[in-house]
């Protein structure tokens, strides 16, 4: 049996009592009743005598909050303990249902299309798990992902594809995917004397640039400057979104610290000297 076959047995719920995969059966099996459970409770939430909230939402409203639980997601994972991932794990997955919800509600696809297509794409996209390719690194995992989406849509251009990014990221996020793909597209890193050059003239131009005059001018400077320090740093594997954002948690850090130092000197913001603004940057 190869392990393509295994994986569908394994959909199949074909597992036996004396190993790992009835104790996984198992849970799956529950796991099962409660996502029939949540659909059933959505439903009747939808329904003409269910939450009026509830019934007014469309698609373009719930993305927003969609958007809005995946980010408190990735705050917890980062600051919060496990019984709070659990739970804001949940209000993602329930955000994603609701929505899927929407569109079974117009006919446009049902949750189990959904479910059969990802699980049909993550099959496809790892032939080294459930067919005989062979890897040697996760580095090459990630190649061969890149190369069979690729196969999935032979005649899409380079720019079309890069482009294909989705463009609710946020901007450093989005540069850094679009910025990694054009490499690997071209085979070859970008060239580091290129984007120094490039990035010396941006932040010169950037200096002479009236900063509380006209911003129409000076934000495509700094949108410039930006996109290149994100090409800059990709040799490092730097991810500028996750720079910047340890480097502001440092910075809440050192205002947290000013703030009592100024409390015990009964003193206000106003009252700031220069060198304690300074320090406020030195010290991140």
């Amino acid at each position: 049996m190869n392990r393509e076959d295994r994986f569908l047995e394994y959909q199949g719920h074909h597992v036996h009592k004396g190993n790992n995969q009835y104790i996984l059966g198992y849970r799956m099996a529950e796991s099962g009743k409660e996502f029939e459970r949540l659909l059933d409770l959505i439903a009747q939430l939808r329904a003409e005598d269910g939450c009026p909230w509830d019934r007014e939402q469309t698609p373009a409203t719930i993305k927003r909050y969609l958007l809005e639980e995946v980010y408190e997601l990735v705050d917890a994972v980062d600051h919060h303990p496990p019984d709070q991932i659990a739970e804001e794990l949940g209000d993602l997955i329930f955000m994603a249902i609701f929505l899927a919800r929407l569109y079974g509600e117009q006919d446009q696809f049902q949750m189990e299309q959904v479910l059969q297509r990802v699980g049909e794409k993550m099959v496809r996209r790892h032939p080294h798990v459930f067919g005989d390719r062979k890897v040697d690194s996760a580095r090459q995992v990630k190649l061969n992902w890149e190369e069979i989406k690729r196969q999935e849509k032979p005649r899409e251009p380079l720019g079309a594809l890069l482009c294909d990014i989705p463009r609710a990221l946020p901007a450093l996020m989005r540069s850094y995917r679009t910025l990694s793909r054009l490499g690997r597209s071209l085979r070859r890193p970008l060239h580091q004397d290129i984007l120094l050059s490039e990035l010396r003239q941006s932040f010169s131009a950037l200096l002479q640039t009236d900063t509380g005059g006209n911003g129409l001018q000076t934000a495509p400077v700094v949108g410039k400057l930006l996109l290149l320090l994100v090409a800059f740093t990709l040799p490092a594997d730097i991810r500028a979104e996750d720079a910047l954002t340890q480097t502001l948690e440092r910075f809440c850090q050192q205002l947290e610290r000013v703030e009592a130092s100024l409390v015990d000197q009964e003193k206000s913001w106003q009252d700031l000297s220069e060198a304690e603004e300074r320090s406020l940057w030195e010290k991140i």
